[in-house]
């Protein structure tokens, strides 16, 4: 890799921890790079450099600051796919001191009529795209709906640091897969604190991995953002990638990927495993030209094969396997281990904030970046972080003797029998994932029983009753399968695309 980009990389040392330095820095120091590039009509690429960022952040404060004389505390909801006005909205709004709320646009009507209920906002920020219910939203909140670039014309406020550091900055809502969704209340430290991991893991992916990063590489790094910007793992680049002064490629529509991935090079992807498994096979396929470049992959291993990982590792690629929780601003493990059994691990604890198994095998974490609470809910706050300030994930790990965390399971979704016995429905969820007739499945208690629901096609039912009965004859018996229920139909999943257990 060039050493001129080597040498400009930000380290935990010398990296901003306000919103406000951050900014400072786009507008001093980063002005003439570009800070993100989107697709435009069917193939005009666009370019925002940092100066027009940081201009458009200080028109969106000044916005808020005409629309609602003393921004401070109100509460502005983000319900759009992601677009470049999204950067300007939610950093306008947090350098005017008020909080941003991220919704999923995807969601159910009555899912986001429960999540505004709670918030109360006083400005709605929309795509004005009808996603199914904008007869209901406007109905209930017409005069508080604002485009997503109303504030364009609106003077540029004053640099000021109105942001209290470890008051409430950002609520973002969890993905609910066993009930309602949870307002997760976050501080600016939450987020600068999770920053430190990615940093630190960046500088050790340019510093030691020589082999692996291209070396025409003398301009600033890239990332191809398809994640969307309610999710956490798609916020976290707007900290990470402005600390450094990089290029965000904005994806706003996940069905122009591939028409979008070759107009935008880019170096690196926060990718899902169904992303992670398709650029696998275009790898294999010999179509590696398609991905124009691609060569950083940001995961989670914890559901991949790791087959699929040394595959990808064995052609170029480097792979980050993060673990982590909206209820921790994104901090967590780190893995940048490129090879052996470690390949799947979790990762290490890496000392920015404490992390732990405790007597149960779950995974606990404390330190600056755990969130303030659940909005308006005290109860799941305390049953969430204890008296000690441990975060208690939901998570179930095992460390190796080298230090590595390995996920066993999730502690809500055991299986505890009436013989005392736990069991894990992601170990057998895994099991049966080797069955080729299955699409996709989840495993629960079903009558006091070990059941699964299945997803694959009619006439493959028989194939999968016998996949079960032969897998039934490996296991203990208190881990069997005595109930399949198949359906040709795709299984439920909440709007974050995870599978519901209910």
């Amino acid at each position: 890799m060039a050493n001129k980009a080597c040498n400009e990389v930000v380290t935990v040392a010398n990296m901003p921890m306000t919103v406000f330095d951050m900014i400072s820095a786009m507008q001093n120091k980063y002005a003439d790079r570009v800070a993100f590039r989107y697709v435009e009509g069917k193939d005009t690429v666009v370019e925002k450099t940092y100066a027009q960022y940081v201009q458009d952040i200080r028109k969106a404060t000044g916005y808020l600051q005409q629309e609602l004389g003393e921004p401070k505390g109100k509460k502005i909801v983000i319900l759009s796919r992601t677009n470049y006005e999204y950067g300007a909205v939610v950093f306008g709004t947090m350098m005017a001191g008020a909080v941003i709320v991220t919704l999923n646009q995807g969601k159910t009507w009555a899912e986001l009529e429960y999540e505004l209920g709670m918030v109360e906002p006083d400005l709605i920020f929309n795509d004005g795209i009808d996603y199914g219910y904008r007869a209901q939203l406007e109905a209930l909140y017409g005069a508080r709906l604002r485009p997503m670039d109303a504030w364009t014309a609106a003077p540029e406020a004053e640099m000021v640091n109105r942001i209290d550091h470890e008051g409430l900055l950002m609520l973002m809502f969890t993905s609910g897969t066993t009930g309602r969704s949870k307002g997760v209340m976050l501080s600016e430290k939450n987020y600068f604190t999770a920053c430190q991991m990615y940093i630190d893991g960046l500088k050790s992916v340019l510093d030691h991995e020589e082999r692996l990063v291209p070396q025409y590489l003398d301009q600033t790094f890239s990332h191809f953002t398809l994640v969307p910007m309610f999710h956490l793992a798609g916020f976290i680049c707007y900290f990470v990638y402005g600390v450094q002064g990089w290029t965000l490629n904005l994806c706003c529509d996940a069905r122009d990927l591939r028409r979008d991935m070759s107009l935008m090079h880019s170096d690196a992807m926060s990718t899902p495993p169904v992303l992670v498994e398709m650029i696998c096979n275009e790898v294999k396929r010999g179509h590696a030209d398609r991905l124009n470049g691609l060569w950083n992959l940001s995961c989670s291993s914890a559901i991949l094969d790791p087959a699929i990982l040394s595959d990808l590792v064995k052609n170029g690629f480097y792979i980050n396997q993060c673990y982590s929780m909206t209820e921790l601003a994104g901090y967590g493990l780190l893995n940048v281990t490129q090879e052996g059994d470690h390949l799947r691990a979790l990762g290490k604890p890496d000392g920015f904030c404490e992390v732990k198994v405790d007597e149960t095998g779950e995974i606990c974490v404390r330190g600056g970046c755990v969130m303030l609470g659940y909005y308006k809910d005290p109860e799941a706050t305390a049953e969430t972080i204890d008296k000690d300030g441990w975060l208690h994930t939901g998570d179930l790990a095992r460390v190796d003797e080298e230090g590595y965390y390995y996920m066993t399971g999730r502690k809500k979704n055991l299986i505890i029998l009436d013989s005392g016995e736990n069991v894990s429905p992601e170990e057998l969820e895994k099991l049966l994932g080797k069955c080729d007739a299955i699409k996709e499945c989840i495993v629960k208690e079903m009558g006091k029983k070990i059941g699964t629901v299945v997803c694959c096609e009619d006439d493959r039912q028989q194939q999968v009753k016998a996949f079960v009965t032969e897998l039934n004859r490996t296991l203990p018996m208190y881990k069997r399968i005595s109930v399949v229920e198949c359906s040709a139909e795709p299984l439920p999943r909440n709007a974050l695309g995870k599978l519901l257990r209910k």
